[in-house]
């Protein structure tokens, strides 16, 4: 009676396992946030100089808005600027924030900042982030940036060194 208990509750403790995992690998495929933002409002410099709006869609419908901070920096190479931004994405389904960094090419408008994700479900933080946009001006003459925002979650996977003996 004892061994079948110990058979029963083994078994059980399986199917919880591997039905609770089922839900994390599906949402462990990397998804794209499409973008059209435009200049929203300035912000009081403590963190953020400005912050751009719009509607997201793609993986994730929505809006977003893109707090670019305060440490901008001209020049850091010929006609690139250096900027970081938070991201907040709000969707139906899931929100997140990403910040992320990078460079933006002063001639072309075109950008690619790198970062990560840094509030949302469980499963997302930490997932890398790679946002790739285009500023340019609309027919009334406000900024704007539209592009992509590539999200890669990462699976944790436990090294040598992270088990006990």
């Amino acid at each position: 009676m004892k061994r079948m208990r110990t058979t029963a509750l083994i078994g059980s403790a399986l199917l919880v396992a591997l039905g609770s995992t089922a839900p994390l690998q599906s949402k462990s495929r990397s998804f794209e946030v499409d973008f059209d933002k435009c200049f929203a409002r300035e912000e009081n410099g403590d963190p953020y100089k400005f912050t751009f709006a719009g509607p997201a869609s793609g993986d994730v419908s929505g809006t977003v808005e893109a707090s670019v901070l305060n440490d901008i920096i001209p020049d850091v190479q010929p006609n690139q600027t250096y900027l970081a931004a938070d991201y907040v994405v709000t969707g139906q389904r899931l929100s997140f924030t990403a910040r992320v960094g990078g460079r933006v090419n002063d001639r072309t408008g075109l950008a690619e900042l790198q970062g990560y994700v840094s509030v949302g479900p469980a499963w997302l933080v930490g997932a890398a982030v790679v946002d790739e946009f285009q500023n340019y001006t609309r027919a009334d003459g406000i900024p704007c940036s539209k592009g992509t925002l590539y999200i890669t979650p990462v699976r944790w996977k436990p090294s040598h060194n992270d088990r006990h003996h």
